[in-house]
């Protein structure tokens, strides 16, 4: 490995640079290189990738990464770029996260593609893993839901995004007795049912959630 602590006055190699940017990606943990934070991480000036790639984006490409923002993404590619975001952060991300290292689209491209706030693209990215309509995961997300009973809950009815995201995640975005998927079946819809009613106590956590197709989760709410 190279030292890059060290100043060096000879020229580095092609070779070298592809190793050193190769090196900088896995340190960061990034598949998306910014050419200024490279340049500062190794110590050298743009002209220098310049010199033997004439452009950084032929140096990322030579090495395999993604240069910069692709400004020619159709809606199910930013469909996947948020989930790819989202697995690797662990949680919903937040409007402000996407940008580059982390995301190759920037916000104002999904800003332009949807024309709607962050959370409504979260929204419809979850309705698009999902097969569930938007009204539908509005409503469960967003609308209070007063308990009947005098049972005292610890959380309230309504789903987040982020937690229902993790339930479906968990029961791999397919109904838990079956294996119905809206990926392997057009039309299926996946709801998340509380196993214990939480007008019955069950609470809102996601060891008593679990996902069924919408057919069956209407069924289970007839009985």
């Amino acid at each position: 490995m190279i030292n890059y602590s060290i100043k060096r006055f000879n020229k580095y190699s092609k070779d070298e640079l592809l190793t050193a940017i190769r090196e900088f990606a896995e340190a960061n943990g990034t598949e998306y290189v910014a050419s200024r934070e490279f340049c500062r991480w190794i110590g050298i000036s743009p002209t220098t990738v310049q010199r033997h790639f004439d452009k950084w984006s032929s140096f990322c490409n030579a090495a395999g990464f993604s240069p910069r923002y692709d400004r020619n993404t159709d809606r199910e590619s930013l469909y996947r770029n948020l989930g790819h975001i989202w697995e690797k952060l662990g949680r919903q991300p937040r409007a402000k996260e996407i940008k580059q290292p982390l995301s190759p689209v920037s916000i104002s491209r999904y800003q332009k593609e949807f024309n709607k706030s962050w959370y409504e693209i979260c929204l419809e990215f979850i309705s698009w893993k999902s097969g569930a309509s938007v009204e539908e995961i509005e409503r469960e997300t967003r609308v209070f839901f007063k308990s009947s009973s005098n049972i005292q809950h610890q959380t309230t009815r309504s789903i987040s995004l982020s937690l229902r995201y993790d339930v479906l995640k968990r029961d791999s975005f397919k109904y838990v007795m079956c294996g119905s998927s809206p990926a392997l079946k057009p039309g299926v819809q996946l709801h998340i049912d509380h196993i214990i009613s939480w007008s019955k106590g069950g609470e809102t956590e996601i060891e008593n959630l679990q996902t069924l197709c919408s057919e069956c989760n209407i069924g289970k709410s007839d009985k």
